[in-house]
């Protein structure tokens, strides 16, 4: 995982952080459960725990032994019954999720690049055209655009230039 920016957080690095997804943590901002984008690291956390757990200090030391205790047990049940829904097939992680996605661009893209060859029939001018047409689709469709449109990115050290997206 990147680096997490302490000062201003981006939602993939919040996300990959608390277990979740982008778009939850895009949906508990928008009900006011976190801070808006530009808030800090400790911020986020400290709303998350009061979301999640309904602490306002989330110092392990200022909790009672019992409160301890029920919070670890929590946690270990939410775990329990994460690996249980994943065994069962109910639920996928995301790498499992993006490599199967994956697999299924580059058996598409791999089809997609057949199409000049196969309409063209040996006519060059036309094939150099349906060649070009399909890449500008393929270049649109690319997986940069994919995270662009799923709230993240796969560079998130630096913004893009707005101007040339």
């Amino acid at each position: 995982m990147a680096q997490i920016d302490l000062d201003e957080p981006t939602r993939p690095q919040l996300a990959a952080l608390f277990g979740c997804s982008s778009r939850w943590i895009g949906e508990l901002r928008s009900k006011g459960d976190l801070p808006a984008d530009g808030s800090s690291l400790l911020e986020n956390i400290e709303a998350w725990a009061q979301t999640k757990y309904g602490v306002d200090d989330v110092d392990p030391d200022s909790l009672d032994k019992e409160q301890q205790q029920a919070r670890l047990a929590k946690e270990q049940a939410d775990a329990k019954a994460m690996d249980n829904a994943e065994r069962s097939k109910e639920l996928a992680s995301l790498p499992d999720m993006v490599a199967a996605g994956a697999g299924v661009i580059v058996m598409i893209v791999a089809q997609l690049q057949q199409v000049g060859a196969r309409v063209a029939k040996g006519d060059t001018k036309l094939r150099s055209r349906v060649d070009a047409e399909i890449n500008n689709v393929l270049t649109d469709l690319s997986m940069a655009r994919i995270e662009e449109a799923r709230g993240g990115g796969f560079d998130e050290g630096e913004p893009e230039d707005e101007a040339g997206a």
